[in-house]
Formats: C-alpha cells, structure tokens, sequence
C-alpha cells in the first residue's frame, strides 16, 4: 500500500512541479515570486520530478519560442516541420539541449524573467544525479 500511496504522490506533485512552476511560472510568468521562493520551487521541482528533471530556464524559454513560432520552421518542436514523431522528439531534446547549455543563440525576448539558478542546473543535469535517483527509486520499489 505504501508504494501505491508514493507512485500517486509522486506523479501528482511531479504534475504540479510541470504546471506550477514550469509551465505558469517559468514559461508564462503568470505571477511574480520572490527570489527565495523562486528557489524554493527550483528545488521542489528537483526532488518532486527527480531523474526526469526539467531546467526551468530551458523548459520556459524553449516553451516561450514554441508559442512565438508555432507550426514555423522556427518552432522548436513543430509535427508540421518533421519528418515522424521520433525525428520531431529528437529535434526537441537537441534544442532543449542547446538552450540548457547556452549553445543556442536566443533573441532576449525568449529569456527575460525566466528563472535560473546555475549551480541547481549543473547538479540536476548531472548523469549521476539521475542514475542516483533512479537507484532511490528502484531501491525503493523493490521493498
């Protein structure tokens, strides 16, 4: 019963990290926070989504660019511009990636107010900050 009870908590506030934070918050800036609580909700987002963490910064200015040119060539993960699904998602991760590791050249519009917190960033985009919450996680379940 207890890993029914954390595979639901889990999914609902990794969800609420994904809507809160990254989506209203870090892509839409639908309301304003504090610095303090900015980080706060950077760390929440970190532990509620764990191994499958997404960089505030990256998610919201690669999702502030998807509203800006959607269904464009610009549009950076766009079905219309892409040969099938996998070559649409692997198109989608590339850019993410750019974005996250400052590889991509981003018109300044896309990054004003989006949250960052480097050193958070280096930690959680980490391979062995993932396997380690991977190995929590399968630890965990495998009582």
């Amino acid at each position: 019963m207890v890993i029914i009870i954390f595979f639901i908590a889990h999914w609902y506030l990794s969800l609420f990290a994904q809507t809160f934070f990254l989506h209203r918050y870090a892509a839409h800036h639908m309301f304003t926070m504090t610095k303090g609580w900015e980080k706060f909700f950077y760390i929440l987002t970190y532990v509620f989504q764990g191994s499958s963490f997404l960089s505030p910064y990256a998610y919201g200015v690669m999702h502030r660019m998807h509203h800006a040119y959607a269904d464009t060539e610009l549009d950076p993960h766009s079905p219309s511009y892409s040969r099938n699904l996998f070559h649409m998602m692997w198109q989608t991760k590339n850019t993410y990636n750019d974005i996250l590791h400052h590889r991509a050249n981003i018109d300044p519009k896309f990054i004003k107010g989006v949250p960052y917190w480097s050193a958070l960033e280096k930690l959680a985009d980490n391979w062995m900050s993932r396997v380690a919450w991977g190995t929590a996680y399968t630890i965990f379940y495998m009582q």
